[in-house]
Protein backbone atom coordinates (compact mmCIF):
# COMPACT_ATOMS: atom_id res chain seq x y z
CA UNK A 1 0.00 0.00 0.00
CA UNK A 2 2.81 2.29 0.90
CA UNK A 3 4.51 1.55 -2.39
CA UNK A 4 1.36 2.36 -4.32
CA UNK A 5 1.15 5.72 -2.62
CA UNK A 6 4.74 6.46 -3.44
CA UNK A 7 4.20 5.43 -7.03
CA UNK A 8 1.10 7.66 -7.27
CA UNK A 9 2.98 10.62 -5.81
CA UNK A 10 5.81 10.08 -8.25
CA UNK A 11 3.40 10.04 -11.17
CA UNK A 12 1.77 13.19 -9.96
CA UNK A 13 5.16 14.88 -9.66
CA UNK A 14 6.18 13.82 -13.10
CA UNK A 15 2.95 15.12 -14.58
CA UNK A 16 3.36 18.37 -12.71
CA UNK A 17 6.90 18.69 -13.93
CA UNK A 18 5.83 17.99 -17.50
CA UNK A 19 3.10 20.58 -17.26
CA UNK A 20 5.48 23.13 -15.83
CA UNK A 21 7.93 22.41 -18.59
CA UNK A 22 5.20 22.71 -21.18
CA UNK A 23 4.14 26.03 -19.74
CA UNK A 24 7.70 27.24 -19.72
CA UNK A 25 8.29 26.08 -23.26
CA UNK A 26 5.01 27.59 -24.42
CA UNK A 27 5.86 30.87 -22.78
CA UNK A 28 9.26 30.87 -24.41
CA UNK A 29 7.76 30.17 -27.79
CA UNK A 30 5.23 32.95 -27.33
CA UNK A 31 7.96 35.34 -26.27
CA UNK A 32 10.06 34.37 -29.28
CA UNK A 33 7.06 34.82 -31.59
CA UNK A 34 6.39 38.27 -30.14
CA UNK A 35 10.02 39.23 -30.57
CA UNK A 36 9.99 38.06 -34.20
CA UNK A 37 6.77 39.97 -34.88
CA UNK A 38 8.21 43.10 -33.29
CA UNK A 39 11.39 42.73 -35.30
CA UNK A 40 9.42 42.28 -38.52
CA UNK A 41 7.28 45.30 -37.83
CA UNK A 42 10.32 47.32 -36.94
CA UNK A 43 11.95 46.20 -40.17
CA UNK A 44 8.80 47.06 -42.12
CA UNK A 45 8.57 50.42 -40.44
CA UNK A 46 12.16 51.20 -41.26
CA UNK A 47 11.39 50.55 -44.90
CA UNK A 48 8.20 52.56 -44.89
CA UNK A 49 9.41 55.67 -43.05
CA UNK A 50 12.47 56.45 -45.10
CA UNK A 51 14.19 59.82 -44.83
CA UNK A 52 12.90 62.06 -47.67
CA UNK A 53 15.47 63.42 -50.11
CA UNK A 54 16.18 67.15 -50.21
CA UNK A 55 13.85 68.83 -52.77
CA UNK A 56 15.49 70.40 -55.78
CA UNK A 57 15.39 74.10 -56.30
CA UNK A 58 12.94 75.51 -58.92
CA UNK A 59 15.83 76.21 -61.28
CA UNK A 60 16.76 72.52 -61.23
CA UNK A 61 13.23 71.15 -61.68
CA UNK A 62 11.93 73.61 -64.34
CA UNK A 63 13.34 73.99 -67.88
CA UNK A 64 14.91 77.37 -68.73
CA UNK A 65 12.49 79.89 -70.28
CA UNK A 66 12.72 80.49 -74.05
CA UNK A 67 14.57 83.61 -75.20
CA UNK A 68 12.42 86.70 -75.47
CA UNK A 69 11.39 87.69 -78.99
CA UNK A 70 10.74 91.38 -79.60
CA UNK A 71 8.13 91.98 -82.27
CA UNK A 72 5.87 94.77 -83.41
CA UNK A 73 2.17 94.75 -82.29
CA UNK A 74 1.15 92.98 -85.52
CA UNK A 75 3.73 90.20 -84.99
CA UNK A 76 5.85 91.62 -87.78
CA UNK A 77 9.55 92.22 -87.14
CA UNK A 78 10.05 95.91 -86.59
CA UNK A 79 11.92 97.59 -89.47
CA UNK A 80 13.41 101.01 -89.14
CA UNK A 81 14.28 102.51 -92.54
CA UNK A 82 17.68 104.09 -92.78
CA UNK A 83 17.90 107.69 -94.02
CA UNK A 84 19.08 108.05 -97.59
CA UNK A 85 22.39 109.72 -98.19
CA UNK A 86 22.10 113.32 -99.35
CA UNK A 87 24.49 114.62 -101.98
CA UNK A 88 24.84 117.79 -104.04
CA UNK A 89 23.37 117.47 -107.54
CA UNK A 90 23.47 119.86 -110.47
CA UNK A 91 20.11 120.16 -112.23
CA UNK A 92 18.60 122.31 -114.95
CA UNK A 93 15.52 124.44 -114.40
CA UNK A 94 13.59 126.07 -117.23
CA UNK A 95 12.27 129.60 -117.25
CA UNK A 96 10.59 131.98 -119.68
CA UNK A 97 12.38 134.87 -121.33
CA UNK A 98 10.96 137.55 -123.61
CA UNK A 99 13.44 138.09 -126.43
CA UNK A 100 12.49 140.81 -128.94
CA UNK A 101 8.80 140.11 -128.54
CA UNK A 102 9.17 136.33 -128.72
CA UNK A 103 8.86 133.98 -125.76
CA UNK A 104 11.68 131.50 -125.32
CA UNK A 105 12.43 128.80 -122.81
CA UNK A 106 15.85 129.18 -121.22
CA UNK A 107 17.63 126.95 -118.73
CA UNK A 108 19.58 127.77 -115.62
CA UNK A 109 21.87 125.42 -113.71
CA UNK A 110 21.44 125.10 -109.96
CA UNK A 111 22.98 122.89 -107.28
CA UNK A 112 20.61 121.16 -104.91
CA UNK A 113 21.04 118.94 -101.85
CA UNK A 114 19.12 115.77 -102.59
CA UNK A 115 19.26 111.98 -102.56
CA UNK A 116 20.90 110.35 -105.57
CA UNK A 117 17.67 109.05 -107.12
CA UNK A 118 15.74 110.34 -110.16
CA UNK A 119 12.51 110.95 -108.24
CA UNK A 120 14.27 112.77 -105.43
CA UNK A 121 16.28 114.90 -107.86
CA UNK A 122 13.22 115.90 -109.90
CA UNK A 123 11.18 116.68 -106.79
CA UNK A 124 13.94 118.95 -105.54
CA UNK A 125 14.12 120.57 -108.98
CA UNK A 126 10.39 121.34 -109.06
CA UNK A 127 10.42 122.61 -105.49
CA UNK A 128 13.05 125.10 -106.55
CA UNK A 129 11.25 125.92 -109.82
CA UNK A 130 8.00 126.79 -108.03
CA UNK A 131 9.81 129.25 -105.77
CA UNK A 132 10.54 131.40 -108.80
CA UNK A 133 13.75 132.64 -110.49
CA UNK A 134 16.53 134.40 -108.63
CA UNK A 135 17.59 136.10 -111.86
CA UNK A 136 15.38 139.04 -112.87
CA UNK A 137 16.22 138.50 -116.54
CA UNK A 138 13.88 135.52 -116.62
CA UNK A 139 10.45 134.77 -115.21
CA UNK A 140 8.11 131.91 -114.49
CA UNK A 141 4.73 131.52 -116.17
CA UNK A 142 3.63 128.99 -113.53
CA UNK A 143 1.05 130.66 -111.24
CA UNK A 144 2.03 131.38 -107.65
CA UNK A 145 0.73 128.76 -105.23
CA UNK A 146 1.11 125.84 -107.62
CA UNK A 147 2.34 122.71 -105.83
CA UNK A 148 3.57 119.28 -106.87
CA UNK A 149 1.15 116.79 -105.37
CA UNK A 150 2.96 113.71 -106.65
CA UNK A 151 5.92 112.85 -108.84
CA UNK A 152 7.07 109.39 -109.86
CA UNK A 153 9.56 108.04 -112.35
CA UNK A 154 8.36 104.87 -114.07
CA UNK A 155 9.75 102.72 -116.86
CA UNK A 156 7.47 104.43 -119.39
CA UNK A 157 8.07 108.00 -118.30
CA UNK A 158 7.77 110.71 -115.66
CA UNK A 159 4.40 111.27 -113.97
CA UNK A 160 3.72 114.59 -112.30
CA UNK A 161 0.52 115.74 -110.59
CA UNK A 162 0.13 119.49 -110.07
CA UNK A 163 -2.39 121.38 -107.95
CA UNK A 164 -5.36 123.23 -109.44
CA UNK A 165 -3.52 126.57 -109.38
CA UNK A 166 -1.50 125.46 -112.41
CA UNK A 167 -4.43 126.09 -114.78
CA UNK A 168 -5.50 129.46 -113.38
CA UNK A 169 -5.04 132.83 -115.14
CA UNK A 170 -3.13 133.93 -118.24
CA UNK A 171 -3.62 133.79 -121.99
CA UNK A 172 -2.47 131.23 -124.54
CA UNK A 173 1.17 132.42 -124.46
CA UNK A 174 1.28 132.01 -120.69
CA UNK A 175 -0.34 128.57 -120.93
CA UNK A 176 2.17 127.34 -123.48
CA UNK A 177 5.08 128.81 -121.49
CA UNK A 178 4.13 127.12 -118.19
CA UNK A 179 3.51 123.85 -120.01
CA UNK A 180 6.98 124.07 -121.58
CA UNK A 181 8.57 124.77 -118.17
CA UNK A 182 7.03 121.61 -116.73
CA UNK A 183 7.91 119.39 -119.71
CA UNK A 184 11.52 120.53 -119.98
CA UNK A 185 12.22 120.46 -116.25
CA UNK A 186 10.66 117.00 -115.92
CA UNK A 187 12.88 115.74 -118.75
CA UNK A 188 16.06 117.44 -117.53
CA UNK A 189 17.64 114.11 -116.52
CA UNK A 190 16.64 112.37 -119.77
CA UNK A 191 15.71 114.69 -122.67
CA UNK A 192 13.77 112.06 -124.63
CA UNK A 193 11.64 110.83 -121.73
CA UNK A 194 7.84 110.86 -121.96
CA UNK A 195 6.04 113.16 -119.53
CA UNK A 196 2.56 112.56 -118.15
CA UNK A 197 0.92 115.66 -116.62
CA UNK A 198 -2.00 115.56 -114.17
CA UNK A 199 -3.86 118.39 -112.45
CA UNK A 200 -5.73 117.59 -109.26
CA UNK A 201 -5.26 113.87 -109.90
CA UNK A 202 -6.78 113.98 -113.42
CA UNK A 203 -4.92 113.82 -116.76
CA UNK A 204 -4.43 117.27 -118.30
CA UNK A 205 -6.31 117.38 -121.61
CA UNK A 206 -7.26 121.02 -122.08
CA UNK A 207 -5.33 123.98 -120.72
CA UNK A 208 -6.81 127.46 -120.22
CA UNK A 209 -10.07 129.08 -121.19
CA UNK A 210 -9.04 129.13 -124.84
CA UNK A 211 -8.95 125.34 -124.87
CA UNK A 212 -5.28 124.59 -125.46
CA UNK A 213 -5.27 120.86 -126.17
CA UNK A 214 -2.55 118.81 -124.52
CA UNK A 215 -1.59 115.37 -125.86
CA UNK A 216 -0.51 112.70 -123.40
CA UNK A 217 2.19 111.64 -123.02
CA UNK A 218 4.21 114.56 -124.29
CA UNK A 219 7.90 114.94 -125.05
CA UNK A 220 10.13 117.87 -125.89
CA UNK A 221 9.82 117.07 -129.61
CA UNK A 222 6.02 116.89 -129.42
CA UNK A 223 5.90 120.19 -127.59
CA UNK A 224 8.09 121.97 -130.15
CA UNK A 225 6.04 120.62 -133.06
CA UNK A 226 2.63 121.41 -131.58
CA UNK A 227 3.39 124.77 -129.99
CA UNK A 228 6.29 125.99 -132.19
CA UNK A 229 8.65 126.76 -129.35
Amino acid sequence: MKEQNQTRNLSVGIVASVCALAVAVGGGIALWTNLQSTTTKTSDNSQTFTTPSTPKSPDETLPPPPPAKVESPDSVPLYVPQPKAVTEKTVELYWVKDTTGEIDLVSSTVKLETADEPEAILKAAFDRLLVGPANTDVLSAIPTGTKVQALTVENNGVYIDLSEEFTSGGGSASMMSRLGQVIYTASSLEPDVKVWIFVGGKPLKMLGGEGLEVSQPITRDNFQQEFQF
